[in-house]
């Protein structure tokens, strides 16, 4: 298992420094943005940068044979499913700390309490927009192949915003008043994101047991 870990991420590491490049670049943003509204569109960008490299990833295995060689290895195809789905759960979570910052520098500038806690609602945004779209890449990739990956990476999250228009539709069926970027919508979407990310998995366990690379 350590080994395809740190394969995986041998693969993405050029992108994942690029990735720390533009999350630190947006952090800066922080001193100059005031509104809340800007800063939780940041974070959101921040945590999402991270998840993206999956594309490059898939297609540097791709282009080194690695996904013919690691299924002649001595381990189970779900042990290598396992090991992607930790690789993504360990970008998100590169993403969201790096995001950490920008409160931190939102806060030292003396604005008020009410402003700092709105900046919850881009943490939500960014955490179920990043799952949702590994959920819906990784097993479309897999299934047909790395050729069209960086479509697939918009088309991706293009259906993750419009899930979340559907969650925020469906929510204000039940309750008025219900705010797009709320946190009645951020938490009911990263629910969604979760129960999306078990079944993304499931469905790659069964797609790669079923596959000739």
């Amino acid at each position: 298992m350590q080994g395809l870990l740190l394969n995986n991420f041998y693969s993405m590491q050029n992108n994942i420094k690029t990735s720390f490049g533009i999350a630190l670049c947006l952090l800066f943003v922080s001193f100059v943005a005031g509104d809340t509204s800007v800063l939780n569109a940041v974070i959101a960008a921040q945590i999402m940068v991270f998840p993206v490299n999956v594309g490059s990833s898939l297609q540097i295995d791709e282009a080194s044979k690695w996904s013919r060689i690691e299924i002649t290895l001595p381990i189970k195809r779900k042990t290598i499913i396992n090991a992607k789905y930790i690789s993504f759960i360990m970008l998100i979570l590169m993403g969201t700390a790096i995001s950490l910052f920008t409160p931190v520098l939102f806060y030292l500038r003396d604005l008020d309490t009410t402003s700092y806690l709105n900046l919850s609602s881009g943490y939500t945004m960014g955490l179920s927009l990043s799952i949702s779209t590994i959920s819906i890449l990784y097993p479309v990739i897999l299934r047909f192949g790395v050729e069209k990956s960086e479509m697939m990476i918009f088309v991706s999250s293009g259906l993750s915003v419009v899930i979340r228009i559907v969650v925020w539709v469906l929510l204000r069926m039940v309750w008025d008043n219900v705010n797009f970027n709320g946190s009645e919508v951020g938490i009911a979407s990263l629910i969604v994101a979760v129960v999306m990310f078990v079944a993304s998995y499931l469905l790659s366990i069964q797609i790669h047991r079923n596959k000739e690379f």
